[in-house]
Formats: C-alpha cells, structure tokens, sequence
C-alpha cells in the first residue's frame, strides 16, 4: 500500500522560503542595510574633511592605530548591502507581477546602481586607512585627492540615484497600497531633496539610509492588503 502521508521533510524547506520571502524579512534586512552603512560610512567618513590642508592629513595618517579597523567596516558595509538588496528582493517579490513595468524597472536597476556606487565610494574612502594600517606613508596629496573622489561619488552621484530608487518605491507604493499616502508624499519630498541638492554636504549620504529604516518600519508593522502570491 503506497504511504500518501505528506512528506515531513518539505514542511520546514517550505517555511523557511516563505519566511526569508515575507514582508518581515525585507524589513529586518532593510533596518540591517541602514545600519550596517552608517557605521561604516561615519568610520569611513572620519578623519580630515576635503578642505583639510596637508599637514592635517599626514598628521592624521600617521597615527598607527589608524585604520586597524578597516578591513572589519568594510565587511560590515559588505553585508549591509547584501541585506539592501535582499530588501529589494524581497519587496519585488511581494509586490507582485501587475505593477507599473516602468517604476519597477527603475526602482530595481536604480537599487544596484545604488550598490555599486556605494562599493566605489567606501573603496576610495577605504584606501587611504589601508596603507596607513599596512605601515605604508600616505602621500597627503593623494589622500586628499581620493576622498574627495569618495564624496563626489557618496554625496552627489549616489543620492541622485537614491532620488530615483525612492521616487520609483513610493510610486509602487501608491500603486500596491504597500505604504500610508503620507509615506508616498514624504517619499517624494525626501527625493526631490536629494535630487536638488548642490552641496558637498556629506551628511547627505545618510538621507538614504533613513529612508530605508522608514519604510521597513512601516512595512514591519502595518496591515497589508492581500496581493496574489508571487511565484
């Protein structure tokens, strides 16, 4: 006689799909996306600032306990990133297929662009404090000339592009009834802001990151309206 019980071992491989699929487990690793990139941007971020002259940055530089920590923050902003696009993953999936195809395109290529842009800019601000941390002296100049590299590409190019990934969520938001209007509206105030700022105003890159922990805030603790199940 064929044994027509269901097979236990499927159960716990089920569940945990739909768990790492649900709503909670974008907002987890959105609020872990969010965090992970503050600390590591405000670690990378510290020292002399583009106006510094070079005596302030050689200085700086060659404290040998500078940078001792700077293989370990760029771990921490590699899994933050992981966990953005997790968190994009995740809310793709949820959202379903009957979205507007243009918002979605934008809101999914703008989030890698996003990524990489990051990945740049921590690079560049990052490789200052590893010749430091190797015993290497830092040629002032050169240090100099690279973070401002970083906070063009942190501060001018990434928050034009986040503009673009929040402008597109808070759209599919409306669309889906995923976000409260007053998050959509607050969406598109906090992207036209980023998307006009001119400054070099490095606080700026931690506009993005607030809006992350928002909205995962907001989708961990809202009723949903019920969408047909993504495959």
């Amino acid at each position: 006689m064929t044994d027509r019980s269901p097979d236990r071992r499927e159960i716990p491989s089920s569940g945990w799909r739909n768990a790492l699929r649900s709503i909670e487990a974008a907002a987890v690793a959105g609020i872990v996306a969010a965090v992970g990139w503050v600390y590591a941007l405000l670690r990378l971020l510290d020292g002399p600032g583009v106006d510094a002259s070079e005596a302030e940055i050689a200085q700086y530089f060659s404290d040998p306990d500078t940078g001792w920590d700077t293989l370990i923050v760029l771990q921490v902003l590699v899994f933050a990133t992981i966990g953005f696009l997790w968190f994009i993953g995740v809310i793709r999936n949820r959202i379903g297929t009957p979205t507007p195809k243009l918002f979605d395109t934008v809101f999914f290529g703008g989030a890698i662009l996003f990524a990489g842009l990051v990945f740049v800019g921590a690079a560049a601000l990052a490789a200052p404090f590893i010749l430091a941390d190797r015993g290497v002296a830092v040629d002032p100049g050169g240090a100099g000339l690279i973070r401002s590299y970083a906070l063009v590409v942190l501060a001018v190019f990434a928050p034009r592009v986040a503009a673009l990934v929040v402008f597109s969520s808070s759209t599919l938001g409306l669309h889906t009834r995923i976000l409260p209007r007053w998050m959509v509206f607050g969406g598109y105030l906090m992207g036209v802001a980023m998307l006009l700022n001119v400054t070099f105003y490095s606080p700026s890159v931690y506009l993005f990151p607030a809006w992350i922990v928002l909205i995962s805030l907001v989708l961990l603790f809202r009723r949903h309206p019920r969408h047909p199940n993504p495959t």
